[in-house]
């Protein structure tokens, strides 16, 4: 609980606590009218593709000018003719331009349809077709392939499409208060529609109203670090609801905030060491890039919390961070468990240096959750020990799918809402991630979870990143074996064979079952990821499935071979 010495006063948040009207729809305006410091610099977007950004002065953008720039683009939206039912896509790796058409689009009371820009171009151009989208404001190197997408489906009713930058450069200053704005939301307004991961097919549209996209954060207030001290770094992809959520989260609490675009290991360090951050947040591969040695000595010291979300991190992955900041003490790594059609992070685990236990931990349900429960498919609660659905109870979770009432329906079982993971609960109330749904590995002797398997192969290869799939069974037709993909990006030569005994031995302590091949890969495109940065393991799937029947290559190993 953080009560005094904190950016934004008692007063003022108890003013925000007790606004029922304060939702997601509306924070901005509720942000700039408590506020006593709207000068003050809040939002920092260097730009990183200028050689030595990181040594020079970053400009700060304050709640006065995030207004003003909200104000312009909102009554340019006016003039293209958006209202309170228009969906408005955006498109573009410039995360504050993102964030500030998110605040404009919703202040008009539309709908703001994010979308990655990493997503396949053929992707998008749909997504934004079944959405509803009636323009799209985006980079015009992206918009040039939506484009062309539309163009070779045939699609001709397609989307108006607006230069990001030419909007900022075009759109005025309006000469008189626009009406009725900013918009005055209901419970129910939508909001935002922001694509799932698509990491196991087709990117999934969940909804996000104005109530329940802003639940759980009221508390946050008081517990999200914002002393006067606190500087956040946001290495999410701002696009996804996490980003917008996150970004809202310091524009309520005035926390100095660097939004940084395309991050991956390198340039996080080098933004970590030009920005001094307290808090910094991320997808877990992002962290898991980071290279520990390349943040200098003081930036690490000033680090005191590291926060992973999505899919829950390993251990492998969190012992570096936590070694780092404050000497003898070093830093907390909050390790969160979430979807995109939850809205927030609904598992957390916090780890420091001295953490021992691991093993896929992700703690206990967060204070939003009513209920969560280990399902059967039937829908029967499992007891303690038994792995199973893992189905929650929450008034954040999507109102449903934009485009999917079948999905909506297929979503709940018990009424319990089913988050797509596997998991487990001990006798003592502690949570385990075993695995996503699609990834299980139905072996003939039972089902095998790949994240324990992960885990071990991690801690024992030492490797940047790993993946365990299932690979055809050639002696049980119709089942499956565990195989890994082990990925290293310090161009050092390695035997597979030696590092599949090595982790077989240490399956066999733990308990677990052992792989029957393993993968060697020093490039990424070995072991791929999607625009979020999990995994695609059913790319992964289709491209080992027949690896225990085909010749070993010099970067497999295979048991008995």
């Amino acid at each position: 609980m953080f009560l005094i010495g904190t950016h934004r006063s008692i007063v003022q948040r108890l003013r925000l606590t007790a606004d029922r009207e304060l939702g997601a729809g509306n924070f901005f305006w509720h942000a700039w009218r408590i506020s006593r410091d709207r000068d003050r610099p809040l939002l920092f977007h260097p730009d990183v593709s200028v050689p030595g950004w990181e040594e020079r002065e970053l400009p700060g953008l304050s709640l006065n000018g995030a207004r003003d720039a909200v104000v312009r683009y909102a009554a340019w939206y006016r003039e293209q003719g958006v209202t309170s039912s228009s969906h408005v896509g955006l498109y573009t790796r410039h995360g504050l331009f993102g964030l500030l058409h998110h605040i404009a689009v919703t202040s008009l009371g539309a709908a703001a349809v994010h979308c990655n820009p990493r997503m396949a171009p053929q992707t998008a151009a749909e997504y934004f077709l079944r959405t509803g989208t009636h323009l799209v404001v985006g980079d015009a190197d992206l918009l040039k392939d939506l484009a062309s997408a539309w163009q070779a489906a045939g699609r001709t009713q397609v989307p108006a499409l607006h230069d990001v930058a030419e909007v900022d450069a075009r759109a005025p200053r309006p000469r008189r208060p626009l009406e009725d704005f900013p918009y005055r939301h209901t419970a129910d307004d939508l909001v935002m529609i922001s694509h799932s991961s698509g990491t196991t097919g087709r990117p999934k549209a969940p909804v996000f109203h104005h109530r329940s996209f802003f639940i759980g954060k009221r508390e946050r207030l008081w517990t999200f670090p914002s002393l006067r001290t606190d500087r956040l770094l946001t290495a999410l992809p701002h696009s996804h609801s996490a980003g917008i959520s996150y970004l809202s989260m310091a524009l309520l609490l005035g926390i100095p905030t660097l939004v940084l675009d395309g991050a991956d290991g390198d340039r996080l360090a080098r933004a970590v060491n030009a920005f001094r951050p307290t808090v910094v947040l991320g997808f877990p591969l992002t962290l898991a890039e980071l290279d520990p040695a390349a943040v200098d000595l003081e930036a690490a010291r000033r680090v005191h919390t590291w926060n992973g979300m999505g899919d829950a991190s390993h251990e492998r992955h969190i012992r570096p961070l936590t070694a780092l900041g404050a000497p003898g003490t070093g830093s907390v790594y909050l390790d969160g468990l979430g979807s995109s059609e939850m809205g927030m992070v609904l598992f957390k685990a916090a780890h420091t240096r001295a953490s021992q236990r691991y093993g896929r931990l992700i703690g206990r349900p967060a204070g939003v959750v009513r209920k969560a429960a280990v399902l059967a498919p039937d829908g029967r609660e499992l007891p303690d020990g038994q792995a199973g659905m893992l189905g929650v109870r929450t008034p954040s979770v999507t109102p449903g799918y934009w485009d999917d009432p079948g999905l909506n329906k297929e979503s709940v079982l018990s009424g319990y809402f089913l988050t797509g993971d596997i998991v487990r609960r001990d006798a003592e109330g502690n949570w385990y991630h075993l695995d996503r749904t699609p990834d299980v590995i139905r072996a003939a002797a039972g089902d095998v979870h790949s994240l324990p398997l992960e885990e071990v192969v991690l801690n024992t290869t030492q490797a940047l990143d790993a993946a365990v799939v299932a690979v055809a069974d050639p002696q049980q037709p119709g089942r499956s074996c565990p195989a890994a993909v082990v990925y290293y990006a310090d161009g050092v030569e390695r035997i597979p064979a030696d590092l599949l005994a090595a982790c077989n031995a240490a399956l066999d302590a733990a308990g677990l079952p052992r792989l029957n091949a393993l993968v060697l890969t020093g490039e990424r495109e070995g072991l791929p990821v999607g625009v979020t940065g999990k995994v695609l393991k059913r790319v992964l799937r289709e491209r080992y499935r027949d690896v225990l029947t085909e010749p070993a290559g010099p970067a497999v190993a295979k048991t008995g071979a």
